[in-house]
């Protein structure tokens, strides 16, 4: 069945964030968990969880789990004003699938606001029907509800969307929620995308063209 809604994850699917995320979460472990040593495999699979999953899972009973988050969104933040951009053709894969009747959601970890920001950014955020972040949903991915979430927001039927994302969570997302799932193949994590089997993958975003 062809495409009618499209719903993107944001980070390292519609924008060059992935690189910057992970330089700011190891300048946070080495602040305040000096003695935790991960691999880059580790690291990115950080991707795909909210930051109180991530830095929860780590800090000690006396560790302000608020504090730290504060303070890797001050050192992201910092490198985001600068260095922040969206994947080549973004925008013209976007107002192409508009162009042709189809809705667009993001459904993102990130705070409304973050998300927001960061859309209007890199010049996206007036291509968006509906945003699903992290203060709209009690569970997060891999649980199905942001998804299920945009479904109700874009009235947009499970079988005919699909859900773009660069992590296994996205993958699971997508098929707990009943829609179709593609992954991107510039992400740090496509073996353990692919190991979920996703409908689909694309090597760059105007591939999705092909969908509808």
């Amino acid at each position: 069945m062809l495409i009618k809604t499209f719903l993107f994850d944001l980070d390292g699917t519609l924008i060059r964030s992935t690189d910057i995320i992970i330089d700011s979460l190891k300048e946070v472990f080495a602040k305040y968990f000096p003695t935790i040593k991960l691999s880059e495999k580790e690291f990115s699979a950080m991707l795909g969880q909210t930051l109180y999953q991530t830095f929860g899972y780590y800090a000690d009973k006396d560790q302000d789990v608020e504090m730290i988050i504060e303070a890797y969104r001050a050192i992201s933040d910092a490198r985001f004003e600068t260095g922040l951009e969206a994947y080549p053709q973004a925008r013209d894969t976007m107002r192409y699938l508009k162009s042709k009747g189809c809705k667009i959601g993001i459904v993102t970890s990130k705070k409304h606001d973050i998300a927001q920001a960061h859309l209007r950014q890199t010049r996206l955020l007036d291509l968006v029907d509906a945003l699903v972040a992290f203060e709209d949903v009690d569970k997060h991915k891999p649980d199905p509800e942001p998804i299920l979430l945009a479904l109700t927001k874009l009235e947009a039927k499970p079988e005919e969307t699909v859900y773009i994302g660069d992590h296994e969570n996205d993958i699971k997302a997508a098929k707990a929620a009943g829609v179709q799932a593609c992954a991107v193949t510039y992400s740090k994590r496509l073996a353990e995308m692919l190991a979920e089997h996703p409908e689909f993958a694309i090597d760059e975003l105007p591939h999705l063209k092909d969908l509808i």
